[in-house]
């Protein structure tokens, strides 16, 4: 495959532009350096740069200073940690640390390679023991001999192998036991990855069109990779508190009576619930921005009913727009020219819910702002946020195909060489010749795989505008890289399958890798029946997912917590109430997410990068820095091997303490998740409570484990945007074998908070709220 390309040719000349490294040859290259560790690479295609726009990276990026000396046969350029080594007549590109230790390098030549209008770049084989990331991807945690395309696709029977999904993220994570690198390909076109099922010697990535664009992001350590990936992409906002709670859903809750009494059973019950959702049930024909009159009369009133019970409401909301000339928001898109147009003028029309739909064209930035202005239907009625769905976007070939999502689809490499093989990704999305832009000037190809991520920033953009004093719940089935600056991100719809259970345990933890914290997977699965057995391992996972919802489809059995059995209600209870209890550590965690990209859901590596054996047990991972979660995910198994870095680990259930590095046995019987604690572990906890808010959390429990160990604990009001202005709190915990210290870093608001209650083994201390506090263990 490699010999059919053109690869790069002899650099003829070079030159220093300012803050520019420029190369001169068969294509031009342009360097830059972001920062210490970020290095871009950008080459012409045609000997042009067009590419000066990103969906991704939307900001100005500083650029910082660099040396760069000409040698014999090299051209070299240096900062303060790297060494670029570029080889003037093979062209050819090295990347060394200061201590000239190889950290990435081309393959020969083929670092730039073209074949039509697709553009490539192969690497050579180096140290890499593991490739992370990509985004939604199914298959393990690493990616090492194995291929992926980037294509958002609504795939609702995916199974194992099934390759693309909903989300595209070209960046991937490169680890070994010594050093992490990672490499972010600006390109939104669909891009391809391969990386090592090709050859041994060698990985790549390409597009079909666009130009090479990609940045290389050094760590030492896979954190500070993730840190600078997020640097770039950016990072999400503080959620909302209630958006912590538990979520239910289901397509199905079709009218009011049905709403209100899951609402009134979870409080009858005892089971805390915070958000319920309204699916494509509650709109008027499927129209967007609308309700049903009928079904749900009065809704502003069912809404403040609800919000009085503790519950916030999100409806769905999908960028397909009925075409009905009665129908305002599709007569004001027409006459605004908001829609998708072909390329032969006339408006784009597709079949989604409704029949035929015209879809709004995102990239332009008053088609965005008008969607997000539309949303004050929805929040006017008292909506806390907002369901983005079927972005990727899909739109049935044929209204039939409304009723009949069943096809498979091909799990192969798509010919990369042939002419004929495009059509086969377009069943379920835009045709090819749909196009985008004030005049045009992009084609679908371009904009596919960033429509849902236009889509969720116009939610996240038209709410901040529209309710600027409360943080909303976006959430998105489709997006690209930097979505997590908008919105949170479920996997699409899964089904009640153990495979599906699994498989949400490295797909999760390889989200949180590409920069998105704030995750999680339709609990209990969304097609098909849940058995008992698995929706209680499914809460006993989810409630360690950082976006915690329940979700099933239409003509499927209830799976509400009571719906199966007494004992699955009472299983199903203790863990949602634990969940509720380990909020404010999890919204301790979104502090540093937002601070630093770091996500919640944490692969063994990102606490322990030296250790070889952590890269197998991605069955496994971390919450935070001192949780470590096994979960059970085969059916009948009450017992399972857990791997255990090193270290003192403490059993949750029981207590016993372990160390590490081992391989133990835990048994695990129904009402069992395995869960080890972290030696110098310190995690706050919060009295169970039906929803956020129901109490004043006026003691802050903290339970601490021997060993040394700090943690930053993070609050805010949890509702409003003033913590953009350094009202919130930041109290440093910090742990040794002799003291545990609180000690306030920074603090401007006034919690409800009285008293520290402090457990250590079987010590606890009652502490009256200080700026400082010291306690001899």
């Amino acid at each position: 495959m490699m010999e059919r390309t053109k690869p790069w040719s002899k650099i003829v000349s070079w030159e220093k532009k300012g803050k520019s490294l420029l190369l001169i040859g068969s294509e031009d290259l342009k360097i830059e350096v972001i920062n210490e560790k970020i290095i871009r690479f950008h080459f012409s295609k045609n000997k042009a740069w067009r590419h000066n726009y990103s969906f991704a990276i939307e900001k100005d990026l500083p650029k910082i200073d660099f040396t760069v000396e000409e040698k014999e046969e090299n051209i070299i350029l240096s900062t303060e940690i790297l060494k670029v080594v570029i080889n003037k007549n093979i062209p050819n590109i090295k990347i060394y640390t200061k201590e000239d230790e190889l950290i990435h390098s081309d393959y020969k030549n083929y670092g730039y390679a073209k074949y039509k209008d697709k553009v490539f770049s192969f690497k050579n084989f180096e140290k890499e023991e593991a490739f992370l990331g990509l985004g939604e991807k199914m298959g393990g945690l690493n990616k090492k001999g194995k291929k992926y395309i980037n294509w958002n696709t609504d795939d609702p029977h995916h199974y194992p192998h099934t390759d693309p999904l909903y989300q595209s993220h070209p960046f991937f994570l490169a680890w070994n036991s010594e050093f992490s690198y990672g490499i972010f390909f600006d390109n939104t076109f669909r891009t391809y990855f391969n990386l090592g099922e090709e050859s041994s010697k060698y990985y790549y990535f390409y597009a079909d069109n666009g130009e090479l664009d990609y940045y290389f992001i050094y760590g030492p350590t896979p954190k500070e990779v993730i840190e600078n990936y997020t640097l770039l992409t950016g990072r999400y906002y503080m959620p909302p508190l209630f958006a912590l709670g538990y979520q239910q859903s289901k397509w199905g809750y079709k009218n009011k009576e049905m709403l209100m009494d899951i609402a009134r059973k979870f409080r009858e019950k005892d089971i805390p619930c915070d958000v319920l959702y309204m699916d494509i049930d509650h709109m008027d024909g499927f129209r967007v921005f609308t309700f049903d009159e009928e079904r749900f009369p009065n809704i502003k009133n069912m809404i403040e009913d609800l919000n009085n019970m503790g519950f916030k409401i999100v409806p769905i909301v999908d960028p397909g727009v009925k075409k009905d000339i009665n129908y305002e928001i599709y007569r004001e898109g027409v006459e605004k020219d908001f829609f998708c147009r072909r390329s032969t003028g006339e408006i784009y029309v597709g079949y989604v819910w409704p029949g035929e739909c015209a879809f709004p064209d995102f990239t332009k930035k008053e088609v965005r702002d008008w969607w997000g202005e539309k949303q004050k239907r929805l929040t006017e009625a008292g909506v806390s946020g907002i369901w983005n769905d079927m972005n990727e976007p899909s739109s049935f070939s044929h209204p039939m195909d409304i009723f009949s999502r069943s096809w498979e689809r091909h799990n192969t490499f798509w010919g990369i060489f042939s002419d004929h093989n495009d059509e086969i990704f377009y069943d379920k999305t835009f045709p090819k010749d749909v196009v985008h832009g004030e005049k045009g000037e992009f084609t679908h190809d371009e904009i596919h795989n960033v429509y849902g991520l236009l889509m969720a920033k116009a939610s996240y953009e038209g709410w901040r505008r529209g309710n600027p004093n409360v943080r909303p719940l976006i959430i998105t089935r489709a997006g690209f890289s930097g979505v997590q600056k908008y919105s949170a991100v479920w996997t699409g719809d899964n089904k009640s399958w153990w495979e599906h259970l699994y498989i949400s345990i490295p797909m999760l933890q390889n989200l949180g890798i590409s920069g998105v914290p704030f995750i999680g997977a339709d609990v209990g699965g969304f097609g098909l029946d849940s058995s008992p057995e698995l929706f209680v391992r499914w809460i006993e996972l989810g409630i360690f997912y950082p976006f915690f919802r329940n979700h099933s489809e239409l003509n499927t059995r209830s799976q509400e917590p009571w719906a199966f059995s007494k004992e699955v209600e009472e299983i199903s209870k203790e863990y949602i109430k634990l969940r509720y209890r380990l909020i404010p550590y999890f919204y301790s965690l979104f502090w540093e997410a937002k601070e630093k990209g770091i996500p919640l859901i944490r692969s063994l590596i990102l606490e322990f990068p030296n250790d070889k054996e952590a890269i197998h047990n991605y069955d496994e991972f971390l919450l935070g820095p001192f949780i470590l979660v096994a979960p059970i995910y085969q059916e009948g198994v009450r017992a399972r091997v857990v791997y255990l870095p090193e270290g003192l680990w403490y059993d949750f259930w029981e207590g016993k303490i372990y160390k590490g590095p081992d391989y133990i046995s835990i048994k695990a019987p129904l009402d069992k998740i395995p869960i080890f604690i972290r030696e110098g572990s310190i995690i706050p906890l919060w009295e169970p409570q039906n929803y956020i808010g129901e109490k004043k959390q006026e003691t802050l429990e903290i339970l601490i484990y021997p060993g040394k160990g700090e943690f930053t604990y993070y609050e805010d009001d949890g509702i409003s945007w003033d913590y953009e202005k350094g009202i919130y709190n930041l109290i440093k915990f910090k742990i040794d074998e002799r003291s545990f210290e609180i000690k306030y870093i920074h603090k401007e608001y006034n919690s409800d908070r009285k008293w520290f209650k402090v457990r250590y083994l079987d010590k606890e201390f009652v502490i009256e709220d200080k700026d400082h506090i010291k306690i001899k263990l």
